[in-house]
């Protein structure tokens, strides 16, 4: 009670608070009015326990009037600030009412008792005051409602409220009342006197008692910390029990007069409720009907039962004690039948809680409580490995073709995996695209075997929906105890194994001390990457194409650049595969998409007229709405589709290429121009030169390079494979682009078999637009094999599908 003053004076001291880097005093605004009203009420509460406590210790007689009112006046607030408690507060509002309704009850009979029973019999001394009166009916109610308001309350504190709970409510009343049948004969026969008052003087006690019983099954169920509000509802039913019961026993035996140190305990017990109801209560963790705190009332009355019902074998019980006997044993088979329910139920419900809805396989918690356990019970030399898979392309195809289709896919993914391990090893999904295998009793060369059987599983195509997917698969693996000595670790290891799988495109990778730093290194590439799109810090560099039949430029490519903020200017690919993990492609395409196409404008308005093309990614050609954007570009800078180039790689061309040829044709019906690019280092497939809507073949610069390198054989070889694919484009109706001219010479076998276009670091390196202007608007129709500057050829470097 004082801890809620203390809490009530603490809210309005001034507290500092730090703005704009200067300390400020800030007044907590007051509270409202009604809830001022009600710290009054309970400070006058506890001024009226005080003094009626002061009274009652100076030997004043608890007949005076003036004390009796004060005692009846103290109960009835009581009461009522439970009541404003339920009627003006949200939540939790029966059970505060019912223990206002029977804290009133209790105090408006003590006050008939005192009016109408005991004033005309003359005191609490006489016999007639145990007659039975209107008064008891009133004290009694107050039990049922405190024992169904406590079980309420409880219900907010537990977990899972289970329906048992008023199973063990009946067997613990019908188990009082058999008792309280079965030993009024003997009482009777002992003491002969009024059947009632003999009964109801043993009702008292028995619901004294199964409160007590339902207070302390409570506290066991919040393991002892139940909180403020109910160590003071404890204490205050606790009290009021052991005091009843012990009035109950003066009153039994002649010597109970009003006053003295009990009466002192029975009236503030009643009046710790008012406090707890408008206690502020922090929020507690719910705990679990677990323990035996939860049978401690059914089992105590079941077994009075079963003693009553084998008593009444060799002595005569009243049938009404031996059918609540049986009743109440009944009751308490119907709570265990309930109880095998539950326990059924409840390993049901950790099974589903252990089970990924989606693919049937163990889920995150699952599989961190085996790896927690592989942990704990795994001895000296025992070794163990982790898997963690993560689907590549996943996104693209999930945002592309729906989630639908996408959790059609991870059903058979984990199909798949599951047919690749051995018996016994336990495979999990732990969200979104990501899955786990724990190889116990295993080794780095039984990871690896294993591993190389899910990639293998993995890499055929996938009949899903009605459509061939096909979908690539990054495998991380750390060893226990080698890489990590707990679970968390392990997986953090697995997880960055991963990662540097997926960064350097091996399929598998192994964890390696110090491997932690590349990946937040690259998770931070990855952020600022996010951060960096639509800011200005993506650039595109410009690379001429040349027409070795007039001379004169026909086009440029546009290829990507990153201007980091600490890094300077990168090239693709030192973030274009991160974009691709991240699920950033097209982001970053209709980024560049916009820039080349903005600055084409500018080179149309001021008379070079160029085309520019710009290089596509595999989740482009996956998104059916890529058509539209291309064609909302076109017509925001106001170009002709024939200023629009598109290129494309034979490897993502042919993951999906029923849709790409979809979103192909789209683009060729806009009036875009299609060219496949590195041509011969993929699949090189004739059938889809055929089907597909293709205009150009762009060679790769591996070929080219091959004409003036090695022996005689060799660059005999390579001219062989460029004038055929020249001719074969040709026959096809294509035109050819070579790329990778750095020399005059080269340039001249080119001219020489009939090549259309050629680009490389000879005809021009990649510029910023702004530079390659003035050269594009100075060289006009002349030929740009002479008047364009050489440039050395860089040595080569890995490209993404943006390259330069």
């Amino acid at each position: 009670m004082q801890q809620n003053l203390a809490y009530v004076q603490a809210s309005h001291q001034p507290c500092r608070l730090r703005r704009s880097g200067e300390w400020r005093l800030n007044v907590s605004p007051p509270a409202p009015r009604r809830f001022r009203v009600i710290r009054l009420a309970q400070l006058s509460l506890l001024l009226a326990a005080g003094l009626y406590a002061v009274l009652t210790l100076a030997g004043t007689s608890g007949d005076e009037p003036a004390v009796l009112a004060l005692r009846t006046s103290i109960i009835v607030v009581s009461g009522l600030l439970c009541i404003l408690r339920a009627v003006l507060l949200r939540g939790a509002r029966a059970p505060w009412a019912l223990f206002g309704a029977g804290i009133i009850s209790y105090g408006l009979a003590g006050v008939y008792f005192s009016l109408v029973v005991e004033e005309p019999t003359g005191g609490a001394g006489s016999g007639e005051n145990s007659i039975v009166s209107a008064a008891d009916i009133g004290w009694l109610l107050f039990y049922p409602a405190c024992y169904v308001a406590v079980i309420l309350l409880l219900r907010q504190r537990i977990l899972r409220f289970h329906p048992s709970v008023w199973l063990d409510a009946l067997v613990g009343v019908l188990g009082v009342a058999a008792l309280c049948s079965g030993i009024t004969p003997w009482i009777s026969e002992a003491d002969p006197g009024d059947t009632a008052t003999i009964v109801f003087g043993l009702i008292y006690p028995l619901a004294d008692l199964l409160l007590l019983l339902l207070v302390v099954t409570a506290f066991g169920l919040m393991d002892w910390r139940p909180g403020q509000v109910w160590w003071l509802l404890g204490t205050g039913l606790g009290g009021f029990a052991l005091a009843d019961s012990y009035v109950l026993y003066l009153i039994a035996n002649g010597g109970y007069t009003q006053g003295g140190l009990v009466d002192i305990v029975w009236v503030l017990s009643l009046l710790t409720p008012a406090f707890a109801a408008w206690q502020r209560q922090p929020w507690r963790r719910p705990a679990r009907m677990s323990g035996w705190s939860v049978i401690t009332v059914p089992l105590v009355l079941s077994v009075v039962a079963i003693a009553l019902l084998v008593l009444g074998s060799t002595v005569d019980l009243p049938l009404v004690t031996v059918i609540l006997a049986a009743t109440t044993v009944l009751a308490a088979l119907a709570r265990a039948a309930m109880t095998f329910i539950e326990v059924q139920q409840l390993a049901e419900s950790r099974a589903l809680a252990h089970t990924d809805d989606l693919t049937g396989l163990t889920n995150r918690r699952g599989f961190l409580e085996r790896l927690s356990q592989m942990e704990m019970n795994s001895g000296q030399g025992d070794s163990s490995a982790l898997l963690l898979l993560d689907l590549d392309r996943f996104k693209e195809i999930n945002d592309s073709f729906g989630h639908h289709l996408g959790d059609a896919l991870l059903i058979e993914v984990g199909a798949r995996i599951s047919g690749a391990l051995r018996p016994g090893d336990l495979q999990a999904r732990l969200g979104g695209d990501e899955f786990a295998v724990l190889l116990e009793d295993a080794d780095a060369d039984a990871a690896r075997l294993v591993a190389e059987r899910v990639l293998q599983a993995l890499s055929g195509p996938f009949e899903v929906g009605g459509m061939t997917l096909h979908v690539g698969a990054s495998i991380g693996a750390a060893l226990y105890p080698e890489h990590a000595l707990d679970a968390q670790t392990l997986l953090q290891r697995a997880d960055v194994a991963m990662y540097g799988a997926k960064a350097g495109r091996t399929g598998v990778g192994y964890y390696r001390p110090g491997a932690e730093v590349d990946t937040l290194l690259r998770l931070d590439m990855i952020e600022s990457l996010r951060a960096a799109l639509g800011t200005g810090q993506i650039e595109v560099h410009y690379q001429v194409k040349v027409d070795l039949g007039s001379g004169s430029p026909h086009g440029v490519e546009a290829l990507v650049r990153w201007r980091h903020p600490t890094r300077g200017l990168l090239a693709p690919d030192a973030f274009v595969p991160l974009a691709e993990q991240a699920g950033l492609m097209r982001k970053l395409t209709i980024e560049v998409l916009e820039l080349a196409l903005a600055q084409c404008r500018r080179w149309w308005d001021g008379g070079v007229d160029m085309t520019v093309a710009v290089n596509l990614a595999a989740s482009d050609l996956l998104d059916r709405a890529f058509p539209d954007q291309v064609r909302g570009l076109l017509h925001q800078y106001g170009l002709p589709p024939s200023a629009l180039e598109v290129e494309i790689t034979e490897t993502t061309l042919m993951r999906d290429l029923v849709r790409s040829a979809a979103v192909l044709d789209e683009l060729r019906e806009l009036g875009v121009k299609i060219a496949v690019d590195d041509y011969g280092t993929g699949y090189s497939s004739l059938a889809y030169l055929q089907e597909l809507p293709v205009d150009i073949l762009k060679l790769d610069k591996s070929f080219v390079t091959r004409l003036e390198d090695g022996s005689e054989r060799r660059r005999q070889k390579a001219e062989a494979i460029v004038r055929s694919t020249i001719g074969l484009a040709h026959a096809l109706g294509l035109r050819i682009v070579v790329e990778g001219v750095d020399s005059a010479s080269v340039l001249a076998k080119l001219r020489s078999y009939g090549c259309d276009l050629a680009q490389g670091y000879f005809l021009g390196q990649p510029r910023p637009a702004t530079e390659l202007t003035a050269t594009l608007s100075a060289l006009g129709h002349q030929d740009c094999a002479q008047q364009l500057t050489p440039t050395p050829a860089p040595a080569p470097t890995p490209m993404g599908p943006l390259r330069c």
